[in-house]
């Protein structure tokens, strides 16, 4: 079972606390990569099923794997599993510092960049490109996207550079803009994002994602590089102005030129070149919530699943969350104690003060805020990926306990959260969630428990 570790976590077990350690590891267990993968692509003798479809393996001279994002090397390993004995070459893009789990050969592995693109991004870019500019008619490719691939293989269209990328994401992510936003404005600063990859595989060619994206958009996961694009210059532009994101002069040149017909759009629905393109999500946070919600159950939690598209500003957030909490407490609706609340998703925070934090940890301050007077309940939110914002951090936990603790070491709750310093508040009164990296993404989970009186 995949591990999961709670700073302070023996203070305040009773609390319903190790329920939800418990469930947020059989979670991770769930979401794993290589099992969603799993799920999609079966091989029986000869015939590759991949998402209902057969595939004849005698009939190709190659199979090419192009592996992008936090569960790259996860994924890639189940496919080559189901390809063995074929000839198969390719790449596996994944984060600096982390090594696959499983051995990838005959598959290239490159390190790269995340959140921030830099030059090995654009080297993974490029590399990427070149694989699919590589491939024939004889070639089945599969191209596989998970969380983070944005960022870890990037090629800035003409006339912006790989610096000029990484400053305007640092700039939207600060000012709050939403991951829908953020790869509005990605997509058309590439030359591989935004279906542009699409243009250059002229080969049966399946796309397996391992969605982090809220509501699951194909064009949004990875910025949808095999995908038909429906957004525009102009809706880059208008992302750019309502955000108010202070981004490089070369960023607003380029986007104004697409925007006056200038520069040639993003593929669109329709295009050809998608005709031989079939995207399939094999993951996503459906399948998170389900888990936590059948765990939960089993534990003897009445259990609600608000939703898997929970998204906003993370104080937002919170407040509903908060809000269907004491109404349990207070009611008994929409379910009596012992309850369990479960959300999937992913927020945001825009940032106002110069602390550290994550949308999860800010999230869980918040919500403890808001039911500081409530009784018999633990809460944790918690990121997939094992990694929230700039932290070492996942997530954070709270009980009716943590206040009370903030108070007594002389805190300020609030001003922490003012502060958008939720990590450094968990770091001193306990509860932040740490999983290391965990190599996969299905964006967040959120998990409030409610005890019977």
């Amino acid at each position: 079972m995949a591990a999961v570790r709670v700073d302070g976590l023996e203070d305040v077990w009773e609390d319903g606390c190790g329920d939800i350690v418990y469930t947020l590891a059989r979670v991770l267990d769930a979401v794993e990569p290589g099992r969603l993968v799993g799920r999609s692509v079966k091989r029986v003798g000869w015939t590759l099923y991949v998402g209902g479809e057969k595939q004849d393996l005698r009939l190709f001279n190659e199979f090419v794997v192009l592996a992008v994002g936090k569960a790259a090397s996860s994924m890639a390993a189940m496919l080559l599993k189901q390809l063995e004995g074929r000839p198969v070459r390719g790449l596996v893009v994944i984060s600096h510092g982390l090594q696959p789990r499983q051995s990838l050969k005959p598959l290239e592995t490159i390190h790269a960049a995340h959140p921030i693109p830099d030059t090995s991004s654009q080297r993974a870019g490029q590399a990427i490109l070149e694989y699919a500019k590589s491939c024939g008619a004889g070639s089945l490719v599969f191209v596989l996207l998970s969380g983070g691939a944005s960022s870890l293989a990037v090629l800035p269209a003409e006339g912006v550079t790989v610096e000029d990328k990484a400053a305007a994401a640092a700039a939207l992510m600060k000012a709050g803009a939403s991951i829908e936003e953020l790869n509005t404005v990605r997509k058309h600063l590439s030359a591989i994002k935004g279906g542009w990859l699409a243009k250059h595989l002229r080969c049966r060619t399946y796309t397996l994602i391992l969605s982090d994206v809220v509501g699951d958009r194909l064009d949004v996961i990875g910025s949808g590089p095999t995908v038909p694009d429906p957004t525009t210059y102009a809706d880059a532009l208008n992302v750019i102005r309502r955000r108010k994101a202070q981004v490089p002069e070369n960023v607003l040149k380029h986007l104004e030129a697409g925007a006056r017909g200038a520069l040639e759009e993003t593929p669109k629905p329709g295009d050809p070149c998608f005709k031989n393109i079939r995207n399939i999500i094999v993951g996503s946070s459906l399948d998170a919530v389900r888990a936590a919600a059948s765990t939960l159950r089993r534990k003897g939690y009445r259990t609600l699943v608000l939703t898997g598209m929970l998204s906003g500003e993370a104080r937002e957030a919170a407040r509903l969350l908060a809000a269907i909490a004491l109404e349990v407490r207070r009611s008994g609706l929409p379910l009596r104690p012992p309850a369990a609340v479960v959300a999937g998703g992913e927020t945001v925070v825009t940032v106002r003060g110069g602390g550290v934090g994550g949308r999860n940890q800010e999230l869980a301050l918040a919500l403890v805020l808001h039911l500081r007077e409530m009784r018999g309940f633990s809460a944790a939110s918690m990121g997939t990926d094992g990694v929230d914002g700039p932290t070492d951090a996942a997530g954070a936990m709270v009980t009716d306990r943590t206040i009370p603790n903030a108070v007594e070491k002389g805190l300020s709750p609030e001003e922490y959260l003012e502060n958008n310093d939720s990590h450094t508040f968990f770091k001193k009164v306990g509860g932040l969630i740490h999983t290391g990296p965990t190599g996969t993404n299905v964006g967040d989970i959120t998990i409030i428990l409610i005890q019977s009186r």
